[in-house]
């Protein structure tokens, strides 16, 4: 899928860099209300930084623009830090910028806060709109070394003590929506401080709890799949000193996973100790979300399987991982006769049976894809012997010829199946080239049945 970020060439230029610029002018400079709600989808939510600054869609978000505009009315000046863009399905882009947002205060002071915006753009022929948008806890200018100070910037006067810095964490560790956690620098990060927050994020009374629980170890809660990249990335950040922003699942006290965002940095402590903290958001609705559109866009609406797109995506990642596998094309013949004798809807019905004997005949591990019209792939991760492969194709194919005869018994429907056992890397395409051979084998022997090959 495409991507940009802000060191990408002429991503000023981009699409989705201008949908995200307009929808922020209009909202921010303009301060309009009718224009940013112009750009909102109905199903549109965001939360923001604050417990009641949340809206499920449209109409509730309505309500808290119109209030944010009764308290703040003057332009919002905003400059965009960074940026970082990914399109996660057909024409549908993840946002995460950085900003800096200045807002003057009664005494025209100016405070400078720096925010993060993370949204879900959809982009088509009538435009654009916003499908999701969270703006993050802001936090001040800062400068290296610093233990999250908060500064206020005025022409006259600077204000950044270690007192005061001190005052502004214990009230950001108990105000803000997201949990805080943070460890020492050492392996699986032995905990340092975890805020009340993270404990109710997780489903924890107490401290004591999390850390029995923990063994004393920040990195305890994380999905086993994810331990490894979340590892990478936070020792990438501590190495250059940079921060980190990344997505994982974290394990609730019931057993349950979490999807969390989790921004991250560096920090040293008085006793020269070096610790990483993390602000860690619960982004679980966010995830189903783009588990939805994900699968919306990758799925047949018909059968529930992979369309075309999505299957040889899935298909062409395994390949990558997978150098002994299965690989099996399916056709469903005579499809057209009954169509023609039965009407198109029995014809979506004989598709949907398939699909179905497919799903019950074939394990969990394998990617089945409804490739087109009556046409079907298999990729089992595991390489199947011949027999085997041989024995589970013929209760396929004689279940689906009782479906045919008991309802639709004129248009002689049937299977015709092609496949390949493969001990060494091939591309899809070769792949589909191959099994499509031996399935029309199959055909011009006289249809419904399956010829199978190993692949040195």
């Amino acid at each position: 899928m495409a991507s940009f970020t802000h060191t990408t060439t002429g991503y000023e230029k981009h699409p989705t860099y201008l949908a995200f610029k307009t929808f922020l002018d209009s909202y921010l400079i303009e301060r309009n209300y009718e224009k940013t709600l112009s750009y909102l989808e109905e199903e549109f939510y965001s939360f923001g930084t604050g417990g009641d600054e949340v809206a499920s869609c449209k109409e509730e978000f309505s309500k808290l623009l119109s209030e944010e505009l009764g308290v703040v009315t003057d332009p919002i000046k905003h400059t965009v830090t960074y940026i970082h863009a990914k399109e996660i399905v057909d024409n549908v882009w993840n946002i995460l910028a950085g900003m800096e947002v200045m807002i003057p205060n009664k005494k025209q002071a100016k405070i400078v806060y720096v925010t993060r915006f993370s949204g879900c753009f959809r982009l088509s022929e009538n435009g654009f709109s916003v499908v999701s948008m969270h703006i993050s806890e802001p936090s001040g200018i800062t400068d290296e070394n610093e233990f999250l100070p908060f500064k206020y910037i005025d022409e006259n006067q600077l204000t950044d003590t270690t007192q005061m810095n001190q005052i502004i964490f214990d009230i950001m560790s108990q105000s803000m929506p997201g949990g805080i956690l943070s460890g020492f620098v050492e392996e699986g990060f032995p905990l340092y401080f975890v805020n009340d927050k993270f404990l109710e994020l997780l489903g924890y009374s107490s401290y004591a709890e999390y850390y029995d629980e923990a063994n004393g170890l920040g990195i305890s809660h994380i999905h086993p799949d994810d331990v490894d990249m979340v590892n990478d990335e936070t020792m990438h950040s501590y190495s250059t000193d940079t921060q980190y922003g990344i997505e994982y699942r974290l394990r609730h006290k019931d057993g349950h996973y979490i999807h969390v965002y989790d921004i991250g940095k560096k920090m040293v402590l008085p006793d020269n100790k070096e610790i990483i903290i993390c602000v860690i958001y619960d982004m679980t609705e966010d995830a189903k979300i783009k588990e939805r559109l994900i699968k919306e866009a990758s799925h047949d609406a018909l059968t529930g399987l992979y369309n075309r797109g999505g299957g040889i995506r899935t298909i062409e990642r395994a390949l990558e991982r997978y150098s002994t596998y299965s690989f099996a094309f399916f056709d469903i013949d005579n499809l057209k006769q009954l169509n023609d004798i039965y009407t198109h809807t029995a014809g979506d019905i004989a598709l949907k049976k398939f699909a179905e004997l497919l799903k019950r005949n074939l394990d969990d591990k394998t990617v089945i894809t409804r490739i087109g019209g009556d046409e079907f792939i298999a990729f089992f991760k595991d390489r199947l012997e011949p027999q085997q492969l041989e024995s589970t194709f013929s209760e396929l194919v004689q279940e689906y010829h009782d479906f045919i005869e008991q309802n639709y018994p004129e248009s002689h429907s049937s299977v015709s199946i092609g496949c390949v056992t493969a001990t060494r890397k091939y591309s899809f395409d070769e792949l589909y080239q191959m099994t499509d051979k031996l399935m029309y084998d199959i055909k011009n022997t006289g249809k419904s049945g399956c010829k199978i090959i190993k692949l040195d």
